[in-house]
């Protein structure tokens, strides 16, 4: 299968340098690149109209009007994908049409404005964002901002998580909603299930131009099970549907039971951990039932991201110092910060806390999901990856209301957590890069630093395989061929 995920207006080859509209030559760098097993150094890279032309060791002449990068002693790489964020989500606040957001309009807007640069500060060059929401259209019509890729979503009334929102703001968020036979309620009172079928969701799906279709397998939060599913023979039929339109099918699945029914729909990616092991949380290791699941996961070749930065940012929300982390400066507008101190913005944290029981202290949640739950998601991505399978970078950014994820420090973040689970550094830049771009059919434009591809690039100033920090010490984020200075996308520069 192979889905043109962008539409993109760049020419592949030119012969004659000074013909060229938009030339960079970058010389003398050190290539790191997921394909290799080692780094190449002294090589120069000509680009040419936003792709790559030429890799050569030997000297490239451009014109004297074109622009030349010296990158002695610096590691050239591939842009990072990020293949789970939610662009229309606020951290602290949710996403706009709901109460909360709605209150801070101009929170907003500043938040909009920076969001796009803040990925780029972090070298993520790709998104995709399985729930676009309704606010999409400040990413994608920004100045500079990261290839944008988008799922849409198909649930069902009385299901996750259209019944967690009102009536009227759930068909607005989720607009391709599907009527289930014999429906206890419709709607909007008009639509009958004939209009609202799998088949027809997913056409509509199709003709938008997303690349794939997410479905939620929620039933509810932690051990309770307060909401209905859809039906497994409309999951199926929309499973057939999205494989007869070349749409790619990722389920929201974090808990033993609802992954296994995940598999059993015939998805093609798991945007999440398992963190709950239904009935067997307490237990060491990886016990017998969820090491079966995620055998079949691996049987099913079915896409794997632990976005293990959702449970760590809900643990950090719970503690008043992650308020001071130094890296929210660099990516966080000033006006923000200082809403996240406010009593206001506590909001969300009550509301987690609550959920633990009126007597528990913030701090004990904190220890619950730092220490608790995020351990039981690395043993099952370890589980995986110990077998030998790859993982996909996937933060979930921000995966909740919690303020204490932010864009593209997600991401960064998301890969220092797979480094000290133990996976590789080879094997994280693959989680960022190549193995995102194979999972959604990109691979001929992104993911490696190869001739013919789209040159999104980093320039960085250590070697990622050496040390997984490296991806957050950035000289150099090339978009589409167009070189930018790190600190151009700092918040403090918007």
């Amino acid at each position: 299968m192979k889905n043109i995920l962008v539409t993109l207006c760049l020419c592949t080859g030119i012969s004659n340098v000074s013909e060229a509209q938009n030339v960079l030559l970058i010389n003398n760098a050190t290539i790191v690149s997921p394909e290799r097993d080692d780094a190449r150094a002294d090589q120069n890279i000509l680009i040419e109209d936003g792709r790559i032309i030429k890799i050569s060791t030997d000297a490239i002449s451009v014109g004297a009007s074109h622009k030349v990068i010296d990158a002695a002693g610096k590691f050239l790489t591939p842009g990072i994908m990020d293949s789970h964020v939610h662009v229309s989500s606020v951290p602290g606040l949710g996403f706009p049409g709901e109460a909360k957001p709605e209150m801070y309009p101009d929170l907003l807007k500043v938040y909009f404005k920076q969001q796009p640069r803040s990925f780029l500060y972090h070298g993520v060059t790709q998104v995709l964002d399985p729930n676009p929401g309704m606010s999409k259209e400040y990413f994608v019509n920004a100045p500079l901002h990261p290839d944008y890729m988008r799922c849409e979503v198909i649930t069902a009334p009385g299901t996750f998580p259209f019944v967690e929102k009102p009536q009227e703001v759930a068909v607005k968020l989720f607009p391709y909603y599907v009527i289930e036979e014999n429906p206890k309620e419709l709607v909007d009172g008009q639509l009958s299930a004939s209009d609202r079928t799998p088949q027809k969701m997913v056409s509509e799906i199709a003709q938008s131009g997303a690349s794939c279709v997410k479905l939620y397998f929620e039933d509810g939060y932690g051990e309770d099970s307060q909401w209905a599913m859809m039906d497994a023979k409309t999951l199926i039929e929309i499973d057939a549907a999205a494989k007869e339109h070349g749409l790619l099918v990722l389920a929201h699945a974090n808990e033993l039971e609802m992954q296994k029914a995940a598999l059993d729909a015939g998805v093609d990616i798991i945007a999440h951990g398992m963190w709950n092991w239904a009935g067997a949380n307490s237990e060491q290791g990886v016990p017998d039932k969820v090491a079966e699941t995620l055998n079949r996961i691996m049987a099913d070749n079915v896409g794997y991201m632990a976005s293990q930065m959702i449970i760590e940012g809900l643990g950090k929300l719970m503690l008043d110092q992650s308020i001071n982390d130094p890296e929210f400066k660099k990516v966080v507008p000033a006006e923000l910060i200082e809403w996240f101190k406010t009593d206001d913005a506590k909001w969300f944290r009550e509301e987690v806390r609550l959920g633990f029981g009126s007597d528990i202290s913030p701090e004990e949640v904190a220890e619950i999901f730092l220490y608790v739950i995020a351990k039981r998601g690395r043993r099952a991505m370890m589980h995986l990856y110990n077998s030998g399978y790859s993982l996909l970078l996937g933060s979930d950014f921000p995966g909740s209301q919690t303020f204490a994820n932010q864009p593209g420090l997600t991401s960064f973040r998301e890969l220092e957590l797979m480094a000290d689970a133990g996976v590789s550094l080879r094997d994280v830049m693959a989680a960022a890069t190549i193995n995102n771009a194979k999972q959604f059919s990109i691979d001929d434009d992104y993911g490696t630093v190869t001739e013919g591809k789209i040159a999104n690039l980093l320039i960085l100033n250590k070697n990622p395989f050496d040390d997984v920090k490296a991806w957050n010490d950035i000289d150099k984020v090339i978009l589409h061929g167009q070189e930018h200075d790190r600190d151009e996308f700092l918040a403090s520069a918007n």
